[in-house]
């Protein structure tokens, strides 16, 4: 059952008023139908198509979940949820844990051999669901595991977990890095947008094609939750009430920003997405096409890397020798002493750079190139997240993260445009809906 509002009617609120005071119902029931069809009565009695619609306005109603699909999902957008009888678990942004290069690799082979894996790979088909781990080379993968708590060992917090975790496996089949989610039952709404616009990936079925669910943008995904939503309701009220009821309940419930629809797009946002397209690039990667030096770098390093951004396009005239100075003096104040972060011009002739040796200086001097930073990832994600946005306040102009080992890409940005990325994913609580 999912709630869009309400709960049981108050007592006292059916009085002898033109509608009877009915405002909430409970649609997974037999009662609240029977109320519902005597609201319906009344509705048409009054007449008046804009006292009509404004009474519907009104409504708030709990509606059962969709039967149209169950178990492991994918949503707009490309997360993956878990659909079990009336409950749908999603992935918890707040309990994010993360593992790089060697770690990655040892729990690897700690999951070698578990039963009841199930993978998903995106190919050039679309998804494909799997038994087991996810084939080596994948560069688009996550697994499901029934109980979190086997990450313990790797992951200490997870042994706290009480369910199933949901793992995204970074370039190369994880050999980069990982991912790891412990995942909870969804509220009542984001349930039910995820019972009416979810796709079922079956054991042997056919892959599921992306434009069944690349929804990368909030207006995407709106497009596919009021379409969900209108079958949903059709199939639910249409032998229960008017049509004038049915047809203004669809209208407000799929009908501007602040319906149910925009609400759901929203808020499925906020899930950690697991895919994107085109299947041969990974969520972090087209944010770094900028930097390409830098990239080229990141990808031929031995160990998985962070990228630090900033660009002249994005600074517009805030791009001054002085503020580019600023920016790498409170890098060297914000990482750890003795860190190797170096810094990477984007100038062809400029050579990279310790950022703690003053020949830094020196570069940012002489060369008005964009460029970025590379430097280690740290235990956790939130660590970089909050190094990003330290740095983009402290300027007070924009600066772009990304860490291809674990999906994460987010540019802070604190003038008038604000923040794009994936930030919420990992746990940032300031960061909105990935997308838009």
């Amino acid at each position: 059952m999912s709630s869009l509002a309400g709960s049981a009617i108050p007592e006292g609120l059916l009085q002898d008023t033109p509608l009877g005071g009915l405002t909430r119902f409970d649609l997974g029931t037999a009662e609240g139908m029977a109320l519902l069809r005597q609201f319906d009565a009344r509705l048409r009695r009054l007449g008046d198509p804009a006292a009509q619609r404004a009474a519907v306005r009104r409504l708030c109603c709990r509606a059962p979940l969709s039967s149209r699909t169950a178990g492991l999902l994918v949503l707009p957008g490309g997360a993956l949820a878990l659909r079990e009888a009336e409950e749908v678990l999603v992935c918890n942004p707040a309990g994010v844990q993360a593992l790089a290069g060697a770690e990655a690799a040892r729990l690897l082979a700690l999951l070698a051999g578990t039963p009841d894996l199930v993978s998903v790979v995106h190919g050039p088909a679309g998804l494909r669901r799997l038994a087991g781990l996810p084939p080596a080379g994948s560069l688009q993968s996550a697994t499901l595991l029934r109980e979190g708590r086997i990450l313990a060992p790797l992951l200490p917090p997870a042994a706290r977990w009480p369910g199933p975790a949901l793992l995204r496996w970074g370039q190369g089949g994880g050999q980069g890095g990982v991912v790891a989610w412990p995942m909870l039952p969804a509220p009542g709404r984001l349930a039910l947008g995820a019972s009416v616009a979810g796709e079922a990936l079956l054991p042997a079925g056919a892959p599921v094609a992306a434009e069944i669910w690349d929804a990368p943008a909030g207006d995407h995904r709106y497009q596919l939750l009021s379409t969900g939503l209108f079958a949903h309701l059709d199939e639910l009220l249409g032998n229960e009430v008017s049509d004038l009821l049915r047809f203004e309940l669809v209208d407000h419930w799929t009908d501007g920003e602040d319906s149910l629809a925009s609400e759901l797009a929203d808020g499925i946002g906020l899930l950690p997405a697991c895919f994107a397209t085109p299947h041969d690039r990974p969520v972090a990667m087209a944010a770094m096409e900028g930097w390409p030096r830098a990239a080229a770098l990141l990808h031929g390093a031995g160990e998985p890397l962070a990228l630090l951004g900033i660009a002249a396009r994005d600074w517009g005239t805030a791009w001054r020798p002085a503020l580019r100075q600023a920016f790498l003096r409170q890098l060297r104040e914000l990482v750890p002493a003795g860190s190797p972060a170096l810094l990477v011009p984007e100038e062809a002739r400029a050579a990279p750079q310790p950022v703690a040796q003053l020949a830094a200086d020196r570069q940012l001097r002489v060369s008005g190139a964009d460029l970025a930073v590379l430097l280690p990832l740290p235990p956790h994600p939130l660590a970089l997240l909050r190094l990003a946005a330290r740095l983009a306040g402290g300027i007070g102009a924009p600066v772009l993260l990304a860490a291809p080992a674990w999906g994460l890409c987010h540019r802070f940005d604190p003038g008038r445009d604000g923040d794009v990325g994936n930030a919420a994913w990992f746990g940032h609580a300031t960061a909105g809906p990935a997308g838009g």
